[in-house]
């Protein structure tokens, strides 16, 4: 098998297109790591990316998808021991016949039906997937240390074990997933650790930290391959700055102004418009993300020409052959992004760019979700609601009892998250307000914070 497979299949497909004479068959695909599909009907499953996200980190699956059926697996269970079989009826009543497994146990997760992940779940499932980079111990093998089995009361504690020993660990291995961000890997592995020791906290915060980490995710992604000087170099936590929500908003935050909300979703510089066109070409070319660079070779770069010509050949345009695999790479990902702006000359009107739109207005719409203010005149900005706050403060400070703020500072700029001077001085006033700072002279030299958990 090639080492050049994905882009010789690229170059066969776009030659059909050319023989063809139909440039509209060529499509641009970008399910590897955009979660998001240029339909205006998406079919994200959040329920499956929360069940497969618990899989990966506690390494346990449920098979009995029924739960009827589990449902009287559990109950004979507890009528099959002679030391419970009294309790069968009141834990059916108490935690089998609502809602209320899912407010004590992870696993609880775990039970749904098998519905079959759409196109755009499973790469959200992949994307996550890819961020755990150590699953947690789920006490199979050590009943002792297992982080599912505390309960606020012996009964719960029952009903947990037999969950788990209605579990296993999943059939199939998954692949080790390409993460296209490792230092949000690093800093999601560390807090959904953190999170987890708290089974309590873990069950109030699990989804809204998912939802944290999807919007991240998309604008770190967005600011890493979108900006040329940053497109072939390991990604890092680039700025982005947010306002606190109970801040005053104008037009003189330069910060926030020129890397805030306008640096990802404005209309005429808006990076947003280009992460659709920019991951469909470094999908028909290699099969990891293009700061890898998994190939420095002459071989490559013909492949690459070679394509780019075919590229430039279906819409009617010009290509000048390049020496460098950046410049030839680059200038691939330029034809994408102007097939997307409709600009060249055999693009047909209203097609792509309609569609490019669909995925911009997700982005936006769907996870920006809860991240977006609008301060009227002042314009759109991120934002971070009180709840969000603290849980981010929280997962930074993890087991310690306290962080110097200017730590805690450095745990949202490591997660992506950016304040200007004015929101610091909020932030610090928000602390004060809660309750959770310590300082420790009259200057304020010293200020701690505190967890609140």
């Amino acid at each position: 098998m090639s080492q050049y497979r994905t882009i010789e299949e690229s170059i066969y497909l776009i030659q059909k297109c050319i023989d063809n004479d139909n440039e509209s068959s060529y499509k641009n695909i970008a399910d590897s790591y955009l979660p998001i599909g240029p339909q205006s009907e998406q079919n994200l499953n959040w329920n499956i990316v929360n069940k497969k996200v618990i899989e990966s980190l506690y390494q346990l699956t449920i098979t009995e998808s029924d739960w009827r059926n589990l449902r009287e697996k559990i109950k004979s269970n507890f009528i099959e021991n002679r030391n419970t079989r009294e309790l069968a009826e009141l834990v059916d009543e108490l935690y089998l016949s609502g809602s209320m497994l899912s407010k004590i146990t992870p696993l609880a997760y775990l039970i749904q039906d098998s519905e079959k992940p759409a196109a755009r779940t499973r790469t959200m499932v992949d994307i996550f997937q890819g961020l755990i980079l150590k699953p947690m111990d789920s006490g199979l093998e050590s009943p002792g240390s297992n982080p599912l089995a505390p309960g606020s009361n012996p009964l719960e504690c029952l009903l947990i074990e037999q969950l788990v020993n209605l579990s296993s660990p999943p059939n199939v291995v998954s692949s080790e997933k390409m993460a296209y961000l490792p230092f949000l890997s690093q800093t999601f592995t560390a807090d959904i650790h953190s999170l987890s020791k708290s089974p309590s906290y873990f069950l109030e915060e699990f989804e809204n930290l998912l939802r944290l980490y999807a919007f991240l995710y998309m604008v770190q992604l967005t600011i890493n391959l979108c900006t040329p000087r940053y497109r072939y170099s390991e990604p890092k936590a680039r700025p982005l700055y947010f306002i606190l929500e109970t801040e005053t908003a104008s037009k003189e935050r330069h910060e926030c102004n020129q890397h805030g909300f306008d640096y990802i979703f404005g209309k005429s510089r808006g990076l947003a418009n280009q992460v659709f066109p920019y991951l469909g070409y470094f999908q028909r070319v290699m099969t990891t993300p293009c700061w890898k660079r998994p190939y420095e070779s002459q071989s490559f770069l013909d492949k690459v020409n070679e394509f780019n010509s075919k590229l430039a050949l279906l819409f009617d345009e010009q290509y000048q052959r390049s020496d460098s695999i950046t410049t030839a790479l680059n200038e691939g990902a330029s034809f994408h992004k102007q097939m997307f702006e409709e600009r060249l000359k055999k693009a047909k009107k209203n097609s792509r760019k309609g569609r490019n739109k669909n995925i911009v207005d997700t982005f936006e719409k769907v996870f920006g979700a809860g991240f977006v203010t609008e301060r009227k005149r002042a314009g759109k900005y991120f934002v971070l609601n009180s709840s969000m706050l603290l849980l981010l403060t929280n997962l930074i400070i993890g087991d310690e009892d306290r962080f110097l703020i200017d730590d805690v500072i450095d745990g949202f700029n490591q997660r992506g998250i950016w304040l200007d001077i004015k929101s610091k001085k909020a932030l610090l006033k928000f602390y004060e307000n809660v309750g959770n700072v310590e300082k420790m002279s009259d200057s304020g030299d010293a200020v701690y914070v505190k967890r609140t958990i």
